[in-house]
């Protein structure tokens, strides 16, 4: 009997146990909405990836949740007035989770790596100024540009310019192999990727800001479908959604368990007019339809109404943001008709409009294609799968080939500075293959302000050239302006420091449960 007495006892001890640690269990599961790509930062493109990539890496910058720059492997830096010379000194007592010192000579394999167009990666691009990254010192670099570059620091907080161990670059050479045995600074060591599965990281205990990580473990699961992750969400399966999908706002809302993480985002929606095509070419055409639009309405029907509607060519978080208000673009069907009348299209006039078949721009297309009917342009959408955009309006060779009437997109300026919002969408140097300047267009003055902008590292300077460019682009409307929705992540009440940056990056390097 006294026995069996004591094998009950221990017994409902261990059961007490085993739900206290279940409840006190430090393991994070986030469902997002694709599967990430691979694990080499240098050679990502798509933001997801690069949400679960920032859990393993770092970089000498990063960005606070207001896209302000702030230093995180480096301590400070200095730079000529010129802008081609950025001397950075670096945070000692860092380790990779190799066990590899990180130091400046960490940092110019790295940079040396990105910078190498024979590296063939897809990031060269963003950091082909780079001539040489000199070792001043242990923990100090110089890096001089082959030509000026003012948006230079803000370049070293995107989310690419992470810092890989030098061991593990020199243990994988080959890319493919590199990509999936990723070694970096941050708090979590990654463990394995079971492609369409999950990825996992653990928690890697000499991880140098004291305190942190609060949790053991990470686990994504990828959940194409919708429904499917709220599912998951409010089931318990996982802790966190990302992102969440706006038209399943409300059923997180309803749930007392469930929370809503809002952040301001930098997405700029925007239909691109292809300036090449006749109507197009006349501005009082491209102002028509700025018009004809209510931003206010597109957000609601798109994105639960939440958001910004766009009041510049840069959305609001992005460094030097200034609101514009001549023209106005208030929602004017009035204006529009006159607008089209003056310009020789009474009647209006047919046109395609090309986008992503992603759930919420054909929802959001149906909407534009809509308001615009009410002015006589009749718009016939046409969405298409990432490979079929990338092959009809990425890869054309040459603009007088160009078939896109419209295109609705968005762009992330994942710099947080003006030169990434406008140099890639609006410069002349920028027409497609080159960039993303699906609108070809192409004009002196904005272009001079562009290059104005990175001529200099004086923050007055780039400024004014800024100011300039973004006055003279909102009158010119090459692309109607929509707005940037908010970043919305669906999680449990008692997780915090899960959300997303301005750009689309999940940050979870604080998470931790109530």
């Amino acid at each position: 009997m006294h026995s069996m007495l004591n094998r009950k006892t221990l017994l409902a001890a261990s059961l007490a146990l085993c739900f206290s640690s279940s409840a006190f269990a430090k393991d994070l599961s986030i469902s997002m909405y694709a599967d990430v790509t691979g694990f080499d930062p240098h050679d990502t493109t798509d933001t997801l990836s690069y949400s679960v990539q920032t859990g393993i890496f770092q970089r000498l910058f990063e960005f606070d949740n207001k896209m302000k720059v702030i230093p995180v492997l480096a301590t400070d830096y200095t730079s000529n007035d010129s802008a081609t010379e950025f001397t950075i000194n670096l945070r000692q007592g860092v380790t990779f989770q190799d066990g590899t010192p990180f130091n400046a000579e960490a940092v110019k394999v790295n940079l040396d790596r990105l910078a190498n167009p024979a590296n063939h990666l897809k990031r060269n691009g963003l950091f082909s100024m780079i001539q040489t990254v000199e070792v001043t010192s242990p923990y100090q670099v110089k890096i001089t540009l082959n030509k000026p570059f003012g948006a230079m620091i803000n370049t070293l907080a995107h989310p690419s310019a992470v810092m890989h161990s030098p061991a593990s670059l020199k243990a994988y050479p080959n890319e493919a192999d590199l990509s999936v045995h990723p070694v970096g600074t941050g708090p979590f060591k990654f463990v394995e990727w079971q492609q369409g599965k999950d990825v996992k990281l653990v928690k890697y205990d000499n991880y140098w800001q004291k305190g942190w990580p609060k949790v053991d473990s990470v686990t994504f699961y990828p959940t194409p479908e919708d429904s499917t992750q709220v599912a998951k969400l409010k089931s318990g399966a996982v802790q966190a959604v990302y992102p969440l999908p706006s038209d399943l706002v409300d059923t997180v809302k309803s749930d007392p368990k469930l929370d809503i993480q809002s952040d301001a985002g930098i997405y700029l929606y925007y239909i691109a007019f292809n300036t090449q095509m006749k109507e197009f070419k006349d501005v009082r055409v491209r102002q028509a339809i700025n018009y004809a639009i209510d931003r206010n309405l597109w957000l609601k029907v798109g994105f639960a109404g939440l958001g910004e509607p766009s009041t510049s060519p840069l959305p609001k978080n992005v460094q030097f943001y200034q609101k514009q208000t001549s023209p106005d673009y208030s929602y004017n069907i009035a204006k529009a008709k006159a607008l089209l009348k003056e310009a020789g299209y009474p009647n209006g006039f047919d046109v395609e409009m090309w986008s992503s078949n992603k759930t919420d721009r054909i929802r959001t297309g149906q909407f534009i294609k809509q308001q615009l009917g009410l002015i006589g342009v009749r718009v016939k959408q046409v969405p298409m799968d990432a490979g079929s955009i990338t092959q009809k309006l990425w890869s054309t060779p040459n603009p007088a080939d160009a078939k896109v009437q419209m295109y609705y997109g968005a762009w992330s300026t994942s710099t947080g500075d003006a030169d990434w919002a406008l140099r890639p969408l609006f410069a002349t140097e920028s027409f497609i293959p080159k960039g993303y300047n699906v609108s070809y267009y192409s004009n002196k003055a904005v272009d001079a302000d562009i290059a104005a902008g990175l001529q200099t590292a004086d923050m007055s300077k780039r400024k004014a050239a800024y100011d300039d460019a973004q006055k003279l682009l909102w009158a010119d409307a090459p692309v109607a302006y929509l707005g940037s929705p908010d970043n919305l992540v669906g999680k449990t009440k008692d997780l915090s420091g899960v959300f997303m940056l301005a750009d689309g990056t999940l940050l979870f390097n604080q998470a931790q449960f109530k």
